[in-house]
């Protein structure tokens, strides 16, 4: 790979002029970390031949998490800036700074992340903003049992839909928990299922993505599945970790390049240095739709990294 791509990102969002509208995806992986490859780690020893793929061809960066509070997370994954407590209110946040640019936001949840997706990720607003909608899906059949496989479905096709839309979203945020919930149950077999179910959805996104010429984000909030066991024992740990997570940058015109970071040694994200932190996704985003960062987002795009 080559690292052209940051400097020419860099002087794009440095010109502050909008570009044209195309999607961008941010889609969120809940419980996907990122660990050495030993056998608490149900992510690395679980079928993933297309993230393994995705990690080999686009751009890839580790950032730092902190703390074990979900919505804390998702609070600094929307304001672009560190949030320590799940109650302070954001003036800013990604979500206004697009509507204020007049910009379609779309947010596709399961509903166990509804208020993570919503009122956290919008810095603790009650209402949608202009130009926002929210679409939610269940893992709940007509038995009304939990069925995580089906929730994964529902929102794989919620996606394809969005991108799909005659009127384009500027913007679709995305969250699958489905990875997190099967590691939280503590059920071992079905972290591994869920991981491998995943992985064959992605190639599906990914293939959408590309087709309709969008960008496409892949991170988490926080990861879980990556660390099943407590060390020395044979104890399921199914707990949120403070492991990094991973972002990776999907689009036609990222495939081969790098962000001017190094790239992960035979595909093994976990010998990377964190490059940032969740702060930093929101800029990001800002970058790649060419749009202005406002002073409140103390995060860095990653393509201002080097």
């Amino acid at each position: 790979m080559n690292d052209h791509l940051s400097d020419n990102l860099l002087a794009t969002s440095e010109s502050a002029e909008p570009g044209p509208s195309r999607p961008v995806v941010l889609l969120l992986l809940g419980g996907w970390g990122v660990a050495p490859a030993v056998e608490a780690n149900f992510i690395r020893s679980s079928k993933i031949d297309n993230w393994l793929n995705l990690i080999k061809e686009y751009p890839v960066a580790l950032l730092k998490t902190s703390g074990k509070n979900l919505n804390v997370r998702y609070a600094t994954l929307g304001a672009g800036r560190e949030i320590s407590d799940e109650n302070e209110s954001v003036a800013q946040t990604l979500t206004k700074v697009l509507a204020h640019a007049g910009k379609r936001q779309l947010k596709i949840f399961e509903t166990e992340r509804f208020a993570a997706l919503t009122h956290f990720y919008n810095g603790g607003a009650t209402v949608k903003d202009i130009g926002e909608e929210w679409v939610a899906v269940s893992s709940e059949n007509r038995a009304k049992t939990l069925k995580l496989s089906l929730a994964l479905k529902r929102a794989v096709k919620e996606i394809i839909k969005a991108l799909a839309n005659p009127v384009p979203y500027d913007l679709i945020v995305a969250t699958i928990p489905t990875v997190d919930l099967a590691a939280s149950s503590g059920d071992l077999d079905g972290v591994k299922k869920a991981v491998a179910e995943l992985d064959k959805n992605l190639k599906i996104i990914v293939n959408e993505v590309l087709d309709k010429k969008s960008v496409l984000l892949i991170s988490s909030a926080a990861g879980n599945a990556e660390k099943m066991i407590l060390p020395g024992t044979d104890s399921v740990d199914s707990g949120l970790t403070e492991n990094p997570v991973p972002l990776v940058v999907v689009g036609e015109e990222f495939a081969g390049q790098t962000i001017g970071l190094a790239d992960p040694l035979n595909n093994d994200l976990s010998l990377l240095e964190p490059a940032g932190t969740l702060a930093d996704v929101a800029p990001t985003i800002l970058s790649i739709m060419n749009l202005p960062q406002p002073p409140e987002m103390s995060g860095q795009s990653l393509f201002a990294k080097k």
